[in-house]
């Protein structure tokens, strides 16, 4: 798994592919539920998750390859899992932040209270860790998906390595 997920040379194809993009899904939808055990915590892990953006690019490098094209072509999946997780998360958070008591955060903001801050905002931030979650995984398998499809498996050898094994 660690040549998988932490080399850009050689090929991979579509399966190793997805599996690997399905563990980069699990680990980034398990990061936001990070919010209901501590809140400082998820903040270390927000930054933690722009990490898994270097795995992407190694595979999806690997994964131009095997089609014979240039590893540059994975700035489309990086563009894809992103234009992805936003849409999903636009369509996924009203549902679930309507619980929000905005009233509270904005009384909080205006009375200074930092402590009182940090508690609302909080509160907000839990309401939309599990779309967030599921957004993560769907992006993932999504973009694994098209970038699949976008790129055919050269059947024989090229400049960048032998047909790897099923």
């Amino acid at each position: 798994m660690g040549s998988l997920l932490f080399s850009p040379s050689g090929r991979i194809g579509p399966g190793s592919y997805m599996k690997g993009m399905i563990v980069l899904g699990i680990i980034s939808a398990l990061l936001p539920l990070v919010l209901f055990i501590n809140v400082g915590l998820a903040i270390v892990m927000s930054i933690v998750s722009l990490v898994l953006y270097i795995p992407l690019i190694f595979m999806s490098i690997k994964r131009a390859h095997d089609s014979g094209k240039s590893g540059w072509l994975s700035i489309i999946a990086v563009v894809l899992l992103f234009a992805i997780s936003m849409v999903i998360g636009m369509v996924l958070s009203p549902m679930f932040v309507g619980g929000v008591d905005t009233a509270a955060l904005e009384a909080a903001g205006e009375s200074g209270d930092l402590g009182a801050v940090m508690e609302a905002a909080g509160a907000a931030a839990k309401a939309t860790a599990i779309p967030s979650a599921i957004s993560s995984i769907v992006a993932f398998l999504a973009t694994a998906f098209v970038f699949n499809l976008i790129n055919k498996q050269d059947p024989g050898d090229n400049q960048y390595g032998p047909v790897p094994a099923a």
